[in-house]
């Protein structure tokens, strides 16, 4: 039966679950670097809290009039806390490639360290003064625990707020000051600083994370895609059958036009044009799929469903049209040629979803009406217009347009002609939904 199964799989799938895979792969890869440099972090802030301490209670207290005790066995107690704070320190500056499961367990040892410090230091002044004072204690495991701040696992923040708290309530034993009002006071303040930093470094680092994983798959994907796989996984990028609306547009004679420039002013023109057009297809729901050298591909209706995907793509074909004006009349001011394009559209069935591998992919569309699409935007050389519309295109949303009807074409790769409309605009009170991209360039 198991077998049965697999053979069944589409094979697509196991491409899919390899993309994912590799994606929480870079996940943990992103997370250990982040550990890292939170450790760097502490390493410095760590030394810093050793200068500060020895301030404190040498130079500080003398210039109180306090008397410094001078003990080996505390004294000892410092300085190997010191190496240890300076050897964290070395390590974590030649930590070049992180590692996730190292990065798990690299707070642990430190953690413990911070903690062992504390409660020899309580110990050996006791014996010394005869007396331990809690509150400067209470104030060091408060800082241990605010270490944590700049590490991402909760774990380490359990870890810390529970040793934080064994260590005080043992230094309130070896006090002989064991209060269960007092006690349970510093614990319970304790365990709330944990609960929020736990909370905040989950906060911080879900939202980074998020942002990476955006701005990642927004190299790869239309921004569609991208808030469906953001909000769904991977059961976004399962492929689908359906009736969409293709757009396909391209610059009329720009292999001459590129010619007479420099490549610069080839791709900065490229990059303005495409850059006007995108936000043109997006302000109407649309998807650019790619661009093709000085054309563009653009469709309606994938990923997300829309009946009225017809509708939308001839509303972006006429503000397309529109902004080319203003663009034109900009170049002609500044004594450039003006640009001419060419639309056309198509409705069909299509299949929608992923093509490639783990490391390089795509969402994309394929079928006939791909096909037609690009052949109709072809054929506005050879009809003298600036968009054309196949007839399933009009039917599903010509209502509001006005047009002409251009008669049948043979389009290479199909059998039967198609019906071509020339669109001229929209129908009288038909107001645009991209008023701002008429306002100038």
């Amino acid at each position: 039966m198991n077998q049965r199964m697999e053979t069944r799989r589409k094979p697509g799938s196991e491409t899919t679950v390899a993309r994912f895979e590799l994606a929480r792969a870079n996940e943990e890869q992103v997370l250990a670097e982040s550990s890292v440099r939170g450790e760097r972090t502490v390493s410095v802030v760590r030394l810093a809290l050793c200068l500060l301490l020895g301030v404190s209670q040498s130079g500080i207290t003398r210039l109180s009039g306090e008397e410094v005790v001078r003990d080996p066995l505390r004294m000892a107690i410092v300085w190997t806390y010191v190496g240890f704070a300076l050897v964290a320190f070395f390590m974590l500056r030649r930590e070049t490639r992180p590692n996730a499961r190292r990065s798990r367990w690299m707070p642990l040892p430190t953690t413990l360290m911070d903690t062992s410090f504390l409660v020899l230091m309580s110990w050996r002044s006791g014996q010394l003064n005869g007396q331990i004072y809690e509150e400067m204690p209470a104030a060091g495991f408060a800082v241990m625990m605010a270490f944590s701040v700049a590490r991402y696992s909760r774990f380490h923040v359990l870890l810390s707020t529970v040793l934080s708290t064994v260590g005080f309530v043992g230094v309130c034993v070896m006090a002989g000051h064991v209060s269960a009002g007092r006690v349970s006071f510093v614990v319970a303040c304790y365990i709330a600083l944990g609960l929020l930093i736990a909370w905040t470094n989950g906060q911080v680092s879900g939202m980074f994370l998020g942002l990476r994983r955006r701005d990642n798959l927004s190299r790869l994907l239309p921004r569609q895609v991208v808030d469906r796989v953001l909000k769904q996984g991977e059961t976004a990028l399962v492929p689908v059958q359906r009736e969409v609306t293709i757009l396909f547009s391209d610059i009329r004679d720009f292999t001459t036009l590129s010619e007479t420039l420099p490549p610069q002013a080839v791709l900065a023109l490229l990059d303005d044009y495409f850059g006007h057009m995108t936000q043109i297809v997006m302000a109407h729901e649309g998807m650019v799929n790619k661009f093709l050298g000085d054309g563009m591909m653009a469709c309606w209706g994938v990923p997300d469903h829309s009946e009225d995907h017809a509708e939308l793509a001839m509303r972006a074909a006429l503000d397309m049209r529109a902004k080319l004006e203003e663009l034109n009349t900009w170049r002609v001011r500044n004594g450039e040629a003006p640009l001419r394009i060419g639309i056309g559209l198509h409705t069909g069935v299509v299949a929608a979803g992923m093509l490639g591998g783990a490391q390089q992919h795509e969402y994309t569309i394929i079928g006939d009406a791909v096909n037609v699409a690009s052949r109709v935007e072809g054929l506005t050389k050879v009809l003298g217009v600036d968009i054309l519309v196949s007839e399933s295109t009009w039917k599903r949303g010509g209502e509001r347009f006005q047009g002409e009807r251009m008669g049948e074409e043979r389009v290479k790769g199909r059998q039967e002609a198609v019906v071509l409309y020339s669109l001229k605009g929209r129908e009288a009170g038909a107001s645009t939904a991209f008023p701002e991209e008429r306002t100038g360039s």
